[in-house]
């Protein structure tokens, strides 16, 4: 231990590190990590307190809601608080609940006040225009004035979609078809996933609009879909397994949860708020259960066992191709789902891409002879790195650009095979298979959160690294410490 002590000190000695520097690398300790002292009696005004506590309490808000994970939100609300001026502030988020407090020292009461994430939605287009706010807030030396983006929050919520709801229903539709199509289905079951999703997504408005529950919205969607495609093959009208049809609905079905929110919160420190996911998920989850199992058993009581036999017939799931077509499908994929999700139209080419870049991953590293898991989890890692690497004024949040390119690759068919497992009596079986689904659809997740890890810090450094970029840009830059973006 003396060698080691002596020899770090004498590097130190030989290649001085200034103070800046030194808390760029070194890793945290107990000091770093306290609150700054705030004493004397000069506080911060009350207005000025409370204005930049809802402007922050906001912005957290809608980047919860829209599936950013909470580190995200608690980072991005501490960098406002810094910006005007208020450094000794705590943020706690609890899953749906949101507190911040700011510390005024001893000379006045610390203000606290708390914030509900009443909906989950997937709302690109808020995302997108509350980043710019972040941006024009943190990302300068003077931050715009606190009216002005309390302002600017307030007509990003309030703002009409870029497109009609029913250009969203059509693309989710669509985006059905063309995941269908990966899965191995052709022209006639691609066809029939769209038509049989708009049903769907028509009766998720109905129901979301009367408050039913995400479980009963789930059981009700698997249920149209499965008995529509069941019935369908039975009739002879769909010649290919029914699977393809009620796989690429369970695919539309899972894209709505955020499980990439739920692993970086697991991942980074907020236990509390990812179990509260977790539950969200698996209830959904346990809905699409619930509502093929049933559909099942109906056909089989209502139609007789040679239709129920139509429904367990799931073929293997597709070996990734590298297929143009595939490759085109995989980004009209992206580029529908991110449309779905009102993304910006400038937005969409960069989806399409995305959703091509993890395709090409996946399929490459699958042909080389990496495990489903293994090679979805590191397509997923390098569409996060890159996600990441993209420059700023391309005007898109990353979460958006991998979002759009993991969905594609979700395990419908896996989760069906599963679900038809436990349906017709193999319940070891199908839980060993609804297992791998899961760990394939976490897979993902992680990955989309290492290439967040390794790509934030590459890009810190590739800012400071810029032609033209002086010193005090560069301290600035390392003083600044403005939030991820994911």
């Amino acid at each position: 231990m003396g060698v080691a002590q002596r020899a770090r000190g004498s590097l130190r000695r030989q290649f001085p590190v200034d103070d800046i520097r030194r808390a760029a690398v070194d890793a945290p300790t107990v000091r770093d990590n306290l609150l700054p002292a705030v004493t004397g009696p000069e506080v911060a005004d009350d207005t000025l307190v409370l204005r930049v506590l809802d402007l922050s309490l906001r912005i957290g808000e809608v980047q919860i809601a829209s599936g950013a994970g909470a580190a995200v939100a608690h980072d991005t609300m501490l960098a406002i608080a810094g910006a005007y001026g208020l450094p000794a502030c705590d943020v706690d988020i609890a899953f749906s609940t949101i507190t911040m407090c700011c510390h005024r020292g001893n000379e006045a009461g610390p203000v606290t006040t708390m914030r509900n994430v009443r909906y989950r939605t997937q709302d690109y287009t808020r995302l997108t225009e509350v980043d710019e706010i972040i941006a024009a807030i943190v990302d300068r030396d003077e931050p715009m004035r606190v009216e002005e983006a309390i302002t600017r929050v307030g007509h990003a919520v309030r703002a009409p979609h870029p497109y009609p709801r029913f250009v969203a229903g059509i693309a989710r539709s669509l985006f059905a078809g063309a995941v269908a199509f990966l899965l191995g289905g052709g022209l006639v079951v691609a066809l029939l996933a769209t038509v049989a999703t708009g049903v769907i997504w028509a009766v998720a408005r109905w129901l979301a609009r009367r408050r039913v529950p995400m479980f009963f919205q789930q059981m009700v969607s698997a249920t149209i879909v499965t008995l529509s495609a069941t019935t369908l093959a039975w009739t002879g009208t769909l010649d290919d397994s029914p699977a393809f049809v009620i796989a690429a609905g369970i695919v539309v079905f899972l894209s709505g949860l955020s499980l990439v929110g739920l692993v970086q919160d697991a991942i980074s420190g907020f236990p509390l708020t990812a179990a509260g996911r977790a539950v969200e998920v698996v209830l959904a989850s346990a809905g699409l259960l619930v509502g093929v199992v049933v559909s099942i058993k109906l056909v089989g009581a209502v139609l007789g066992t040679d239709a129920g036999a139509y429904a367990a017939v799931v073929p293997p799931s597709p070996a990734p191709s590298l297929h143009p077509i595939s490759l085109l499908a995989a980004a009209a994929a992206g580029m529908l789902f991110a449309l779905s999700a009102y993304a910006p139209w400038r937005s969409l080419p960069l989806a399409a891409l995305a959703g091509a870049v993890a395709w090409a991953g996946y399929g490459l590293l699958g042909i080389l002879g990496a495990g489903e898991v293994v090679a979805a989890a590191l397509a997923a890692a390098a569409l996060g790195l890159v996600a990441m690497l993209l420059p700023r004024m391309l005007g898109t949040p990353p979460l958006v650009l991998v979002i759009a390119g993991i969905t594609p690759l979700l395990p419908g068919l896996t989760m069906y095979r599963g679900f038809s497992q436990l349906a017709y009596g193999s319940v070891a079986v199908g839980a060993v298979t609804i297992l791998l689904a899961l760990t394939f659809g976490l897979a993902l997740a992680a990955g989309v959160s290492v290439g967040e890890q390794v790509g934030w810090p590459l890009q810190r450094l590739i800012r400071r690294l810029l032609p033209g970029v002086t010193a005090e840009d560069r301290e600035r830059e390392l003083r600044r410490g403005r939030p991820r973006v994911f």
